[in-house]
């Protein structure tokens, strides 16, 4: 690989509004460290590349440290080819990288690696194989493995159902702050299933917790709580307030309950010029979506 310090650093500086200048300073001296063999050097320089969209001098540092045994090189060499940046898109090396990464310890890559064994990525379809990496990601704090495992052992995929499990894995990553997990928690309390009591205050809870990640089914479905009265007290302004947010996102359906709170005024002045705009915006969204 031709290696030319001068070329880099004038990248660099075609790209000063991303680096004040101590930071060109770090990153020429990680460039002499790079081109003399430091594989986690070569990492750096190749994600300041991918930085300024200089994609294929990415993926040929991250080869070059890949090629050294560095599994977190071998992780991204990975992405570049799922995604085609810098390469064209192969899901097969893809699937040999992740994998090697994955050998090696890297939590993401056995991830990566298991989603491509339960969707047939690069490799058919393995579900027994799909649960053993996600297993293997869970392990090491993975919020998105654990989430998916709770959807493997719910609908037996891969395995035998087990709710129990299901639940303590929908859990684990919902403390761990993945949204999908803390409105899929929110869920089994509000219908009361998979083993668990029905416990409103405990939906509730779980989806403020989503919500705060702009998780758009569970802001809708905080102002369906509060425009029905389900287990709280019936608020149509606090309705109003999460179905405003859950439009903005894109939610139609958020859009007609709140024209029907304005219609018949819900806790809020009758208002049918605003409900009028807001039947009118989600009728519009849903002609483009035909």
């Amino acid at each position: 690989m031709r290696n030319d310090p001068k070329e880099f650093v004038q990248i660099l500086y075609d790209h000063i509004e991303l680096f004040h200048d101590k930071e060109i300073e770090n990153a020429i001296e990680l460039y002499e460290l790079a081109i003399n063999g430091n594989a986690k050097a070569m990492i750096e320089i190749a994600h300041i590349y991918r930085l300024c969209e200089k994609y294929s001098a990415a993926v040929k540092w991250f080869h070059e440290a890949a090629n050294l045994g560095h599994p977190v090189a071998a992780y991204e060499l990975a992405n570049s080819y799922f995604e085609g940046l810098g390469v064209n898109e192969d899901y097969e090396q893809a699937f040999l990288l992740y994998k090697k990464a994955a050998e090696h310890g890297h939590a993401d890559a056995a991830n990566n690696l298991a989603d491509m064994y339960l969707n047939g990525e690069g490799v058919p379809v393995n579900e027994k194989e799909a649960l053993f990496w996600f297993e293997k990601a869970a392990t090491q704090n993975v919020v998105e493995a654990m989430f998916t495992l709770g959807i493997m052992y719910e609908q037996g995929i891969g395995t035998q159902i087990n709710e129990e499990k299901a639940f303590s894995y929908y859990l684990k990553s919902a403390e761990g702050g993945y949204d999908d997990a803390q409105y899929r928690v929110g869920t089994v309390f509000l219908d009361g299933f998979l083993g668990q009591e029905k416990n409103i205050s405990l939906a509730l809870e779980w989806f403020e917790k989503a919500a705060k990640s702009h998780h758009i089914d569970s802001i809708y479905n905080l102002g369906f709580l509060y425009e029905n009265g389900i287990g709280v007290s019936r608020n149509g302004k606090k309705a109003l307030y999460y179905y405003k947010r859950a439009a903005l996102l894109g939610d139609y359906q958020a859009k007609i309950n709140m024209a029907m709170i304005y219609e018949h005024g819900i806790d809020v002045p009758k208002d049918l010029k605003e409900a009028a705009r807001w039947r009118k915006s989600a009728m519009a969204q849903m002609d483009i979506m035909e």
